[in-house]
């Protein structure tokens, strides 16, 4: 066609387009909505990756460089295979320190740090300091308006020139005197604090007013204090017993010359961490680097399937607008029948129907864009509400954003491209009566869409097995384009079905049967919507049970333990170190106070006479079978260790909490988990329940022997060797999913080894997750008791953010029914005669509404079923291309030590969407469809 043919076309088209206004409104928000997604992901995207300039402000103000620390100012070592020298990313956020077996540090030419004097003046690492502010954060327990928790309490002058743009004021003041704070708004939610209120520290004792609140832009739910410089830290430190070293400390410098990479490398030598905004600016070379952390298992699985989600959304986009432009074609056929007989040729009525996807495209994408500038900016506060961080300045990049609207544009011309074709081939003379004559479906076209749905499949199992993100988006579309090949051929297979069924129904399948051209895309347009979704499901149900296989519970789900310290008293604080029997049973009438229902008891630990404190108790230990022991070879070879069931190892959970306790057998299942009958029956017999194999001898019994903390005599071979005669005492060994590291003694074999049993604690089964309030008051109450306790309520493993997933539902739902309806909305345009004849032959008027619901239901059902079976197909392709790129290039000793990835379908869910959709579809098709219709003239 010349330009000018093109000229009058697209003039037709836009005409067209301006005189039907719904339909044309239709194929716009078809295009619109993809284009306005990408649109308002690409700005939301760029928002959260901030520029060089906000991350040196948030991280660092408007200092040089913060500097860390990790050689301790009391002289305190680093661990003795270590140096004192670090090896840190040029940003400063991940670091470690230097073997000391290695001469030189990775990618550097730097002599060997080994025995270099520590220098702990950081003027004479950094010279030119001129500006210093110092930031300290140390744990402390705080009052609520329910108890009292634990929460980072910080010392900063966050208002001071330095640290501008590292904490946003979000109400109030900063503070000024020593006896004011500032909460973050997280923690003010949480603990019922209000701007005004008073806040006690409970290891001083003082009060603080708070003055404000504010936000820290990079963790909006943290909950923490801030107090000005030297308010509360030293006094609280001092309190609770703890050195200075427990105080994280960094500090803001400003120096002359700000401190370039040659200066960082400088003050790594001397084991300082340093963030320079004059190496974020500009970093050195790659090569020059000293520590480069791998790209993380989840960053790596965001990126691919972004990639791959682009790719199956243009194939969506495409899909779903097609049944609109069909709609058009369906319903201006006299038109295009006209320009026929004025002598327009083939290409020039496909032209016409071509040109308005162009149009419409045009629109849409225009549309689309600035509706996604606006959702992002509107959207800004909650996604960071959700992502619990600040975005960036609202980023628009010009370049990126046209690039979506041309793919909008393009997608408007491929959606209109089959329907340009088809009404090409449209008889002109049909056209103009109305009559649309039998079409058969083609033979050929079913076997090209099974060929190229296999083909496709396994081009994408290929791909997923080289990990090749390309090879599987090429893949997934061939197969899903085979998928939609296979529609016509599908929808005419239902249609046989009609025999058996009432009317209504058997017209929605015959009338979706001779009008495959209109109904084929409805169909695939279905397919996508729920295809795409089904896979973003698949993928995030295995990630999910990875993520919970990795979880490691400390004890049985909705178990609180209380474990007594045992530390030294501090000094001019009562009861601040063993907790007595007294305080023992103080602990468990307020844990079954504050819980009511909640079944447990006390714990005695399993220990002996001290002579010089905790350090010189007596402990016990069952000793291993001589033919049992780890072999010492194995220790090279950590695969053979973790394999060896002699060596101990494996995949078991273990108590965190207690070594070695006495007591009964339903203590012993509510502490470990074990419900084994032997394990009653030995611990009734007066003897010990082990947990590792290797110990228990044919006779059913093991030694025990008896060893003292902090001096051990040592035997030849290299084991320490027992201070008290060696015991033998029934035991059986068992295993449990919370298992000790020691052994769980009866009292009586306690009596015979002659220990002392002191209570360690209290665990009790709350039955429920007991709440936030319900923990806030009894670690009141527990500090009340003693100071020498710590609660640990275990919840579970806590999964993802459910929002995502009902978003998710609520897209498929939306598209579905959209896709159906246009359907639908064709469908009784082309059924008016039907519908006439209906009446006329005296049909009930409800026949027509219930037509219009079968006919939506029909496309939704098929639509829907094969979207489920490409979705599951695709979800499984992708997440075997995450295991071939994440897992398969770990090493052995890292796989031991995590569960393998799994591919989880969620099925229940599935198989209800296949019920919940197409009745939805056709629920509302019923809603709003006019019962009576209107008797119109016959034409031809």
């Amino acid at each position: 066609m010349s330009i000018g043919s093109w000229r009058a076309t697209l003039r037709i088209a836009r005409r067209d387009a301006l005189r039907a206004k719904g339909r044309s409104a239709l194929i716009v928000a078809m295009i619109a909505i993809p284009v306005l997604g990408m649109s308002a992901a690409d700005v939301t995207w760029r928002s959260v990756q901030l520029d060089t300039d906000e991350v040196i402000s948030r991280s660092i103000g408007q200092a040089d460089a913060r500097v860390q620390g990790f050689v301790h100012r009391d002289g305190a070592s680093v661990p003795d295979q270590f140096s004192a020298a670090i090896r840190q990313e040029p940003g400063g956020n991940n670091w470690q320190f230097v073997n000391r077996g290695s001469s030189t540090a990775p990618g550097t030419s730097s002599p060997s740090t080994v025995g270099m004097p520590v220098v702990r003046d950081l003027g004479s690492v950094i010279p030119g300091i001129t500006e210093t502010s110092v930031d300290r954060t140390a744990w402390g327990m705080v009052a609520t308006a329910h108890g009292r928790t634990d929460v980072p309490i910080r010392e900063f002058d966050y208002a001071g020139p330095l640290a501008k743009g590292m904490v946003f004021q979000r109400a109030g003041r900063a503070p000024r005197a020593l006896d004011e704070v500032v909460v973050t708004e997280a923690l003010r939610r949480s603990a019922g604090y209000r701007v005004g209120g008073d806040l006690i520290e409970k290891a001083s004792g003082r009060t603080f007013r708070i003055v404000g609140t504010v936000d820290l832009p990079n963790d909006l739910r943290a909950r923490t204090v801030i107090a000005a410089p030297g308010a509360v830290l030293d006094a609280m430190t001092s309190r609770q017993g703890t050195s200075g070293s427990a105080v994280e400390t960094s500090t803001l410098i400003r120096v002359r010359g700000g401190v370039p990479w040659d200066r960082v490398l400088a003050a790594n030598r001397q084991g300082f961490v340093i963030r320079s905004a004059a190496v974020l600016r500009h970093p050195p070379a790659r090569a020059d680097w000293t520590y480069e952390s791998p790209q993380t298992w989840a960053d790596s699985r965001a990126l691919r399937l972004g990639g791959i989600g682009l790719g199956l959304g243009l194939l969506e986009m495409i899909l779903l607008a097609g049944p609109a432009f069909a709609v058009g074609a369906r319903r201006k056929r006299r038109e295009l029948g006209l320009i026929g007989v004025a002598g327009g040729s083939r290409r020039h009525i496909g032209g016409v129907v071509l040109g308005g996807g162009v149009v419409l495209g045009v629109v849409g994408a225009v549309l689309g864009t600035a509706l996604g500038m606006v959702v992002a900016a509107l959207m800004r506060s909650w996604f960071a509400e959700r992502s619990g961080r600040l975005l960036g300045r609202y980023d628009v990049r010009v370049l990126e954003l046209l690039g979506i609207g041309v793919v909008g544009v393009v997608v408007g011309m491929l959606a209109a491209l089959i329907p340009a074709w088809l009404a090409a081939r449209e008889d002109v003379a049909a056209s103009l009566t109305g009559r649309r004559g039998v079409r058969r479906g083609s033979r050929v076209l079913p076997i090209v869409g099974i060929v190229a749905a296999a083909l496709g499949t396994g081009i994408a199992i290929y791909g997923a097995d080289r990990a090749d993100d390309t090879i599987i988006v090429a893949g997934l579309v061939v197969a899903e384009l085979g998928l939609v090949a296979c529609c016509p051929a599908l929808i005419g297979t239902a249609a046989r079905l009609g025999r058996f069924l009432p009317l209504s129904p058997r017209l929605a399948l015959r009338d979706a049967a001779r009008s495959r051209p209109r109904s084929a895309p409805a169909v695939a347009a279905v397919m996508a919507a729920v295809a795409g979704s089904v896979v973003v499901a698949v993928v995030w149900s295995s990630q999910t049970a990875d993520e919970r296989n990795m979880y490691r519970p400390r004890v049985q789900k909705n178990h609180v333990v209380v474990q007594f310290s045992d530390r030294a008293p501090i000094p001019g604080v009562p009861d601040s170190g063993r907790v007595t029997t007294k305080q023992a049973e103080e602990v468990r009438h307020a844990v079954e106070q504050t819980l009511p229902g909640a079944k447990g008891g006390l714990l005695d630990e399993l220990k002996g006479p001290c002579t010089r404190g905790p350090a010189g108790c007596l402990v016990y230990q069952a000793e291993q079978l001589p033919e049992l022991r780890c072999p010492r070879d194995v220790d090279a070879d950590p695969v053979r260790r973790w394999n060896d069931p002699r060596c101990g190892l494996g995949p078991e959970t273990a108590n965190h909490f207690f070594q070695s306790v006495v007591g009964d057998a339903d203590t012993l299942r509510r502490l470990t988990g074990a419900d084994d009958p032997r394990a009653a029956e030995t611990l009734a017999r007066g003897g010990i329940v082990l947990f590792k194999d290797g110990y228990v001898g044919a006779d059913g019994t093991a030694e025990v022997w008896t060893f003292e903390n902090g001096s051990s005599r040592v035997r030849p071979d290299g084991r320490r060797e027992s201070v008290r005669p060696v015991v033998r005492l029934p035991a059986v060994t068992v295993r449990a999913p919370f298992a000790l590291s020691g052994m769980f003694a009866s009292p009586a074999a306690a009596a015979t080894l002659g220990a002392t049993p002191k209570p360690g604690g209290v665990v009790y089964d709350a039955g429920r997750s007991p709440s936030d309030a319900q923990k806030e008051r009894l670690q009141e109450r527990l500090a009340g008791i003693s100071e020498a306790t710590s609660l640990y309520i275990e919840r579970g493993f806590q999964g993802k953010d459910d929002a995502r997933l009902l978003l998710l539902a609520v897209f498929a739902l939306v598209i579905t029914i959209g896709a159906s309806g246009v359907a639908t909305g064709l469908a009784l345009a082309d059924a008016q005669q039907d519908l006439a004849t209906l009446g006329a032959v005296g049909a009930p008027p409800g026949v027509r509404r219930r037509l219009s619901a079968f006919q939506s239901g029909v496309i939704a059902f098929l639509g829907t079923a094969l979207g489920l079976a490409a979705g599951v197909l695709a979800g499984v392709v992708v997440q075997r291309g995450q295991k071939s790129a994440l897992w398969d290039e770990l090493p052995a000793e890292a796989k031991l030590r995590l569960p393998t990835p799994e591919l989880v379908i969620p099925w229940p869910q599935l198989g209800l969407a296949l019920v919940v959709l197409p009745i939805l579809a056709a629920l509302l098709a019923a809603l709003l469809t006019r019962s009576r219709a209107v008797l119109r003239t016959r034409t031809g």
